[in-house]
């Protein structure tokens, strides 16, 4: 048993038939249309001002997320210690003192809502420069919430620590 070939034979082939391994010829009207235009979809080109301002404000907000993380590192400090005294038979006796709540509430909002913010406008600042649009306003969003995420954290951190 033989397979069939997988094209017609040219002496089969006749013009005009239904032959489905080739598009169908466009009509006359069609062919002499002028091309189409470009699609919605497609990329366009980068806007340097708009690269360069979107990068100034990231750099700002990652000034920013860096001096409030220095900031709850530190008072991380005054959190974390025991208090302990030596005694005369050469003895430690030691007192742990736990953080309250709003502490480690305080550094989750803080640490983690400036992470967020920073990696949310990095990838939708790369997104939007990438498809043409406006990059800087992501970037522009996430300073002010940078800027309420390290202050609400250190509020927290402080009044537990006070």
């Amino acid at each position: 048993m033989m397979p069939e070939p997988w094209a017609p034979a040219a002496s089969q082939f006749r013009p005009g038939e239904d032959d489905r391994t080739m598009p169908a010829p466009l009509p006359p009207a069609e062919a002499a249309a002028p091309a189409p235009s470009a699609p919605a979809g497609e990329r366009k080109s980068l806007n340097r001002k708009d690269i360069v301002l979107s990068l100034g404000l990231y750099l700002l907000s990652v000034i920013a997320a860096f001096g409030w993380a220095y900031d709850l590192f530190a008072k991380l400090f005054d959190l974390v210690h025991n208090r302990c005294t030596a005694k005369k038979d050469f003895s430690v006796q030691c007192i742990v003192i736990r953080p309250p709540a709003s502490a480690l509430w305080g550094l989750l909002i803080g640490g983690g809502g400036m992470f967020l913010a920073l990696v949310g406008a990095m990838v939708l600042a790369s997104v939007a420069a990438m498809t043409g649009r406006r990059a800087w306003i992501w970037t522009a969003i996430a300073l002010p919430l940078i800027l309420v995420a390290g202050g609400a954290g250190h509020v927290l951190v402080a009044t537990a620590i006070g």
